[in-house]
């Protein structure tokens, strides 16, 4: 009987033995390796303004239409006068931020009407041709065609003419793949000028009239308005 006992003992220990020695503790549930929690990354925030290409000195043609209220008196006792401008220009994009071209267009200042050819310089201040854009613009040239019309004053009146026309512009350009969308601010100066020439007459000693030289008049008038106006171009 002590002889059963002592070997169901030692089979006993043998098993608890056995089983120790068989737990794999590296592949047992208890331990494992935590996955690591995935941090997704934003992409940042596009600038509007940034322009990714470097050394860009290509030269490219570009077209626009513009629209815009001029917004001023000529007698500013009679209240102020909102009127009508248009022009188009044609260029080139020289590199990523200068802009040259000539252009003609049409402005209305209440009593007179002005067709005024002109060449135009812009800078991008802020961004380039490949964004988003804050600008200076300027326009110089010359009314090609001018006429008004006739007022109750305007005896003796034979001829008109157009002067030189300046209008700097400060805008924001939007950019949608060629396709470019202005809004601009500005003034607009323009000069014009009225010939008069009235007939003048003398008495001889005998009674009889006679038409001497005319006296002639030349009457220069500067029209300063301020302007709003829309863009749209291609490149």
């Amino acid at each position: 009987m002590r002889s059963i006992k002592l070997t169901l003992t030692v089979l006993f220990l043998l098993l608890i033995v056995a089983a120790t020695e068989g737990q794999d503790f590296d592949g047992d549930s208890v331990y494992y390796t935590a996955i690591p929690k995935t941090v997704s990354v934003k992409p940042p925030p596009k600038q509007i303004f940034t322009d990714t290409s470097r050394h860009d000195n290509s030269i490219h043609y570009f077209f626009n239409v513009q629209v815009g209220s001029l917004i001023g008196c000529n007698d500013c006792s009679l209240g102020k006068e909102v009127t009508f401008t248009s022009s188009t220009l044609h260029g080139v994009t020289i590199g990523r931020k200068l802009r040259t071209g000539i252009g003609a267009g049409f402005d209305s200042y209440y009593s007179w009407q002005t067709l005024p050819l002109f060449g135009s310089v812009s800078w991008d201040l802020i961004g380039t041709k490949n964004t988003q854009a804050i600008y200076l613009q300027l326009q110089y040239g010359w009314s090609i065609l001018t006429w008004r019309k006739e007022l109750p004053w305007d005896y003796g009146s034979t001829n008109v003419e157009g002067g030189r026309m300046v209008c700097p512009q400060i805008g924001y350009r939007m950019k949608y793949h060629d396709v470019k969308i202005s809004l601009s601010v500005g003034t607009k100066f323009q000069r014009v000028y009225t010939y008069f020439e009235t007939p003048t007459y003398y008495y001889l000693d005998d009674g009889t009239v006679m038409e001497g030289s005319p006296n002639k008049t030349t009457i220069k008038e500067s029209m300063n308005r301020l302007m709003f106006a829309l863009t749209v171009g291609w490149k």
